[in-house]
This record gives C-alpha cells, structure tokens and sequence, in this order.
C-alpha cells in the first residue's frame, strides 16, 4: 500500500489510503497502481461523485469511453448539409503534457513554483506530445514523481503565509472549520479541476482535510494536504473530453460541454489551464457557440501566454527539447556548450512568435526571414556583433542580407539537430523537411539494409555528398534516399553545430538541390521554395490543428482541413487567423458519439 506524505514538514505521516476511501475523491488505482475506470456524467463529460480515471501504471489511459474513430453523420450546427466527422483517435483521456502540468500549477498557485523530474512526454503519435497525451500510459514512478511535485509545490505555497492566504481564501478558525475547508474546496478545487465539484466531492475533500488537520493538530496541515491530494487526482492531470449529446440533437454528433471546450479552447491557446473569466463563462453553458468561443480565444490570444503557447507549438513540432542532451564532439566543437544549446532551442520559438505577434506576418516568412534572436554565443556562431550581448538572454538581430543564412532551415537549432556528432546529415535534413514540413512519409529503411556509408577509395577525398552519391546507387536505397537528400544537400553549407562553411573535406561545398522536379541552388533558394509551396502552407494547417484538437486527423476531417487550409490562404497566412478558424470549426466542437 502506498503511503501518501501529507504532513512531511512536521514529521506527520498519513496514510490516506487507508484512513478514507479515495475513489470517491477520484483517486481510484493510486494506492494500487492500476488504472481505475471512471464512472462519468454525460450530461457534463466530468467524474461523478464516485469515480475517476485512476492514476494509471503500466496501461493505456483512454480505454474506457474513447475509440470513436471513423464514425460518420449528417449535418453540423450551422453548417447546413455538410457530411462530416469528427473523431479523436486515442480517447476520452488526455493527460496533460509536462509543459502544460508546469504551466497549470504557476497559474493556479498564482506564481512560480519548483518541481522536479517527471516522466518524459511522447511524440510517438503525430509527432507532438499534445496528441501521444491521448495514448500514454503513467508508470508507477511518474505516479510518484506526481506526488513528490504536489507535496512540493503545496510546501512552497504555504511557506509563504500571504499568498497561502489569498489562495485559501479564508483563515480556518479550528481542524474542525468546516464551513472555511468547504469553501477552499469549493474554490480551489474548481479552478484546479476546471469545473465545478460536486456536493458529494466537496464533502469528501473537506473531511479528509479536517482528518489530516485534527491528526496534525494543524488546520493548516491539513488545508495543505487537501491541496495536494487535489492536485494528484486524475480530474487535474487529466482532461476528459468526451461531448455529450447536444441538447438540440439532429446532427448525430455529440458536442463538447462548455467546460470542455473551456480545457480545449484554454490548453490549445496558452498551454495551462483555464482561468476564471473562462471557467465563468463554461458554468452558464456559455460556450456552445463559435461566436462565444472566437470571443474568448481572441481575448486569450492577446495575453503573454497565448504568445508562449504559440512557442510550445513549435518547440513541440520540431522537438527542440533534443538539443539539451544532443552531444557532440568536444574537440571538434568547443563552443558547443549548455548555454549555446539553450539559445538554440530559444531561438527558433522567439523568431516565429515575432512573426506571428509582433510583425502579423506570412507563417511562409519562416522559411525566409533574416530577423532572428541571438544571445552572445549564438551570434558569435552566426558571425554577428556580440558586443553588449547577454550569455542568456535573446536579443533581436538581422542576419546580414547576402549571407546563406535565413529563416528556420538558417537556425543553429535545426541544423544541430539533424546532424551527428561529427558531421551533419543531408540524409536527416531532408528527411525532417519531407516529413516534418510538407507532412509527407518517408517509409524506414528495408530489413537488413546496410546503412552506412561506403568508404572512397584508398587515396581518394570525397565530400558527404558525393559518398552519399555513391550510396544512392543501391536499389535498395535510392527511391528514399531520392526524395530526401536534395533537400538536405542544400544545407551542407552548415556543419554540425550549425556553423557556416565553406568546404568540406577541403573540398567546395555543391550545395546544388532539387524539390520533385525544380532546381535550385544553396539555402537561401531552398527557403524560398519551400514558401511557395502549397504542400507546405497545408502542412502547417495540418500540423496546428493536430496540436489544436489533440489527435491525427481522420479522412473523414479532410472536409474540415480543406476549409481551414482555403481559409488559411486567401487571409495571406496569418498564424492568429488559423487558429481562430480552427476553435470556431466543426472539428474543433464537435465529436463522434462514445462507443457504447
């Protein structure tokens, strides 16, 4: 049996598993390890007064009310006599991403919080953890890490009386002050599980903290262990979304409650939990039609944090959070150190919201752009002043306008990034390019194929190139290799660090491409075609509204994808505009019926 530490600070252990039944405070499989199915109220998609998802171990979390793939109705709300479906593929279960759990806390503890390590996000599933959310499972260690990060944060808070004091919202006059532990419940335990609590779960929270607080012989200990159990249940670290029937019916689709849509609307547009203004507007029902919801996205939008979610989408997308453990050679890279690496996974954030929020730019702009954001060691790796440069903070800078260096494919991040620790990879490069930003497939390598690099012969010097020539003349290896190393040949112009050069194995670089069919010449060219293609605009639509609804899209959502995609390019491609449409859409409201 798990013992859950409530009262550390004092020496006080409780073992609440045992002094009260915690599937009734929707904690079911915590102290066993095994995920505990819920038991849901339709008419408000949350865990009624006895259930909730169990903090799970070693299975999956949305295998209880989700599949709903490829189910197909008539009819939306207002949109007349469309045929379409609306389909998350991973489930009901959304556990939230380590961003957004780190995020959710600094936002309902109103500040800055320490925890420590929890378990790695997956992108295993569309390439984004937003959407692996959906698949993962926990294991009995990030259960722990969950506890260990609730009685932290919770120690943190209640150290600081004044902002203890304006998050309880009253001063427990005994252990027995019912009404002030109600209350705090009532409260907290709405903002934290983004919906209002039942009756029955106020009455449970507020016995065990009179439980612990009469034990402790401290009201304040045990208003501490009632935030902490609080921030452990499944209702936090989980989003439900699973709709209900609408009240109209007609379409056969089921539509997310208010307060679903709240989560949504609030996790896709600042990556951490709904606030008030929010969560009012979901309580009276206010949030069933798109006028309302593209009212609260704008006003979400508009804050630093509809900004930094912008930053997560990419930082997510590309997977920067690589480059803190991305080693390379020391002795061939000494300026490759821990700061370097952090400006690389910042800069590539901080150049696309300025696009997006300061300059309401093309997102095209981001294959061209010469302004960036540079630290002192970034711009010494671009060749740019570093005078008056921070070691850690980003300044704005403009990439000179006759260098090969511009937009993303220019950033030292991405460049690092698909590289080895030695030399970069066109075959990488190319790869992320096809996959990544014009979501095409490039399928693995066929069983047993030799994937290393034929040696030149003995006396002969060979770029990387033209040994990866040599290599494409395997039948095995030429269709692939084909599609994705014209569009990392480009970019070899750069080593692996993502520093310029000139040539390779003293050799001049041929950084000569080709994109199915059109030739052209060096990065510069390769940003460039890329902002011409349509595939790539699409993709990008694609890629947000995977981030936006939580899961890969159907064939059936081609219809809503089509929509977002024309909308996308006639209002010149403005981030802002996209993600507005995409909240505001069927897609984004409405869900094929639960399976029973």
């Amino acid at each position: 049996m798990q013992r859950h530490d409530f009262g550390r600070a004092r020496g006080f252990i409780v073992p609440v598993c045992a002094a009260l039944s915690l599937g009734a405070l929707g904690m079911v499989g915590a102290c066993t390890g095994v995920v505990g199915p819920s038991t849901f109220n339709n008419s408000k998609g949350a865990p009624g007064a006895g259930g909730g998802a169990g903090i799970a171990s070693t299975t999956g979390v949305g295998s209880g009310s989700a599949g709903n793939s490829g189910l197909t109705a008539g009819g939306s709300s207002g949109a007349g006599s469309a045929t379409l479906a609306f389909a998350p593929s991973g489930g009901a279960y959304r556990r939230l991403t380590a961003s957004a759990y780190r995020n959710s806390l600094r936002d309902l503890l109103q500040g800055p919080v320490t925890i420590g390590e929890l378990e790695p996000d997956s992108s295993a599933v569309g390439g984004l953890a937003s959407v692996s959310a959906a698949a993962v499972s926990i294991s009995s260690t990030g259960v722990q890490q969950y506890e260990t990060a609730a009685d932290a944060v919770t120690t943190q808070l209640f150290a600081d009386t004044a902002r203890r004091d304006k998050l309880l919202g009253c001063k427990p006059q005994s252990v027995s002050d019912m009404a002030c532990f109600q209350s705090f419940v009532k409260t907290f335990g709405r903002l934290a599980w983004r919906q209002p609590l039942t009756t029955a779960q106020v009455t449970r929270y507020a016995q065990l903290i009179s439980s612990v607080a009469t034990s402790a012989a401290d009201a304040y200990e045990g208003m501490r262990a009632g935030m902490s159990t609080l921030l452990q249940s499944p209702n936090f670290l989980f989003r439900v979304e699973q709709g209900a029937p609408p009240a109209s019916g007609g379409s056969g689709f089921w539509q997310y409650t208010s307060s679903e849509i709240a989560s949504r609307l609030s996790y896709f547009l600042t990556n951490s939990t709904p606030d008030s203004t929010l969560l009012d507007v979901a309580d009276a029902n206010g949030l069933q039609g798109a006028d309302a919801i593209r009212q609260q996205a704008e006003r979400l939008l508009s804050g630093q944090a509809g900004r930094e979610s912008v930053g997560n989408f990419v930082t997510e997308l590309f997977q920067l959070g690589i480059i803190a453990t991305h080693a390379k050679d020391q002795t061939l890279f000494p300026q490759y150190t821990p700061t370097l690496q952090t400006a690389m996974m910042q800069e590539i954030p901080a150049m696309f919201q300025a696009l997006v929020f300061d300059q309401n730019g093309s997102a095209l702009d981001f294959f061209t752009t010469r302004n960036t954001f540079v630290t002192k060691e970034l711009a010494a790796l671009y060749g740019l002043p570093t005078t008056g440069l921070s070691s850690t903070s980003l300044t704005a800078a403009t990439l000179p306008a006759t260098g090969l260096r511009a937009g993303f494919l220019g950033s030292a991040g991405f460049l690092s990034l698909y590289a080895s620790q030695l030399e970069p990879s066109p075959t990488l490069r190319g790869k992320f390019i096809r996959e990544t930003l014009l979501c095409e497939t490039i399928p693995p390598p066929p069983p047993g194929v030799n994937t290393v690099l034929p040696d030149p012969p003995a006396g002969v010097v060979l770029t990387k190139r033209q040994r990866m020539v040599m290599h494409e003349q395997s039948p095995s290896c030429a269709a692939c290799h084909k599609a994705m190393d014209p569009m990392g040949f480009p970019l070899e112009n750069f080593d692996a660090i993502g520093q310029f050069r000139t040539t390779d194995n003293g050799i001049t670089i041929d950084a000569s491409g080709d994109l199915d069919g059109v030739a052209f010449n060096g990065p510069i060219e390769l940003g460039q075609q890329l902002a011409k293609r349509p595939e790539a605009a699409a993709c990008l639509v694609r890629n947000f509204y995977r981030y936006g609804t939580g899961h890969v899209e159907t064939p059936n959502e081609q219809t809503v994808l089509d929509t977002l995609n024309a909308q996308f390019g006639s209002g010149g491609y403005h981030v802002r505009d996209l993600l507005l449409a995409i909240v505001t859409s069927d897609g984004f409201r409405y869900v094929a019926p639960a399976k029973p």
